[in-house]
């Protein structure tokens, strides 16, 4: 008799869901969950809205229990044909690991233009392309969209699995006279993704998606009149002038350009250029605008549409305060990697929990004194300029924990080289009292005890800390 628990079936509990979906939304879509097993994706896609979802599943027993969930459109999802599919906006699954490749390159071949594919799969499906399925895979998702590791995420679900696991997502491109259905939407059909007219405002966006489709559509007419050009001045002899779309290399070498690489290049310089003018550098600390730039990198694949850009600024609203929190705990750990007598826990301060960085910290390697020719006033080491030398990122998370306009601040390269600082005495800096020292340190001091005491407990509030108290 046929059983549930086959080899391939593995419930997906609600936490992968979760991570899954977290990039995309799902509210009055059509879904098509080709592996539904018991149902646990069509129950999530739902609850968040979903105006239909259908599925496909192999196991009978699993079929009758999907039967009263939603509709079936076929047993094997590998034999279903595109006319089947072509009203459906998303497909969500979570494939047999045994050939989820081979289910996922099927469920792009047959999605309609404008499908969103989130599919999870082995992780070494994707990054071992040994084989020339998984290769294929590979090529499609560097093309089409990205990957993201979700680790052992199966670990602790109903059926467990140790399998490192990693979620694809694919966009499919319309074409033809439908190429750019979509891309455009009012203001008042944005009222679902708040907080977003202060980081990017609505007529920036039109205006920068208005550029990119009209370059877009424009590229046929312009390498129409230019061959057209070519052709005339050949037949009179030719022309050292040639007209065309060319990329040249660091050689030199000029490979023509077609519009389908136009299309993808101009995507992902539309992309950088709005996440430039969000300009997150300015509010979070290096270490964090790593994980920004990792995740503008996945964004540069999403196709650039009005509503693809405000679910991206969403997103960035909605993680705000997990993202500042990291801030801080970036630049609590900063101050005391720099010095063993930065904080309370000593040269321990990467195993003690439930200590404080000191009111009175040292930054090594700050100033710079010579003595072939030496000055009366404080100098900073040459690598140390602009706002840089990690002291930046202390100010970011001070200016986000007391409110503080960043853009109000003053670097400390500016201020030292303004007051002609003298060695050994206090100057007062924004939040700190500083003075530098011949031999390369800088003293900082917290001017605000208040100010002092909030960044510690907050640190230990985000660390999971015991509560700080006054310290003498």
């Amino acid at each position: 008799m046929e059983g549930i628990f086959e080899r391939d079936f593995y419930p997906t509990p609600k936490e992968v869901i979760d991570m899954m979906m977290a990039d995309s939304k799902v509210e009055g879509k059509i879904i098509l969950e080709p592996s539904a097993g018991s149902g646990n994706i069509v129950e999530w896609l739902q609850s968040y809205g979903a105006k239909e979802v259908i599925a496909c599943e192999t196991n009978s027993k699993l079929r009758g229990i999907l039967g009263t969930k939603c509709n079936l459109i076929g047993d094997d999802f590998l034999l279903l044909t595109p006319d089947l599919i072509s009203h459906v906006d998303m497909i969500v699954m979570n494939p047999p690991f045994s050939a989820d490749a081979k289910h996922i390159l099927h469920a792009y071949e047959i999605a309609p233009g404008g499908c969103e594919i989130i599919a999870l799969c082995n992780f070494e499906t994707v990054a071992n392309s040994h084989y020339s399925t998984r290769t294929k895979l590979k090529e499609l998702i560097e093309d089409r969209g990205y990957y993201r590791d979700l680790g052992e995420c199966f670990a602790s679900a109903e059926r467990k699995t140790n399998v490192q696991v990693a979620c694809v997502r694919l966009f499919k491109p319309r074409t033809g006279d439908e190429e750019f259905d979509g891309y455009f939407c009012e203001e008042e059909d944005m009222e679902e993704y708040g907080g977003t007219e202060g980081l990017m405002p609505y007529n920036v966006i039109r205006d920068v998606v208005n550029r990119y489709v009209d370059a877009v559509t424009r590229f046929d007419a312009v390498m129409s009149a230019s061959n057209e050009i070519n052709e005339l001045t050949r037949f009179i002899g030719g022309s050292s002038i040639r007209f065309g779309a060319y990329q040249t290399n660091r050689n030199d070498y000029c490979t023509t350009i077609t519009r389908d690489f136009f299309k993808k290049r101009l995507q992902r310089e539309s992309w950088m250029f709005l996440f430039d003018k969000i300009n997150m550098r300015k509010y979070v600390t290096s270490g964090v605008m790593e994980k920004i730039n990792r995740f503008i990198e996945l964004q540069t694949n999403i196709p650039f549409t009005m509503k693809n850009i405000y679910l991206m600024i969403d997103v960035i609203v909605q993680t705000n305060g997990q993202r500042m929190n990291q801030v801080l705990i970036d630049a609590f750990d900063k101050i005391c990697s720099f010095s063993a007598e930065n904080s309370t826990a000593g040269e321990k301060w990467k195993t003690n929990a439930n200590y404080m960085v000191n009111r009175k910290f040292i930054m090594p390697y700050v100033c710079r004194y010579d003595t072939r020719w030496p000055g009366t006033s404080v100098e900073l080491n040459y690598g140390f300029s602009g706002r840089g030398g990690g002291i930046d990122d202390i100010v970011k998370a001070l200016c986000h924990l007391t409110g503080v306009n960043y853009d109000d601040t003053t670097d400390l390269y500016s201020f030292v080289n303004r007051m002609k600082m003298n060695w050994g005495q206090w100057y007062e800096w924004g939040f700190f009292r500083i003075r530098g020292y011949k031999k390369g340190t800088m003293h900082f001091e917290f001017v605000d005890e208040k100010v002092w005491m909030k960044f510690n407990i907050e640190v230990a509030r985000s660390k999971g800390w015991e509560l700080p108290t006054k310290r003498k």
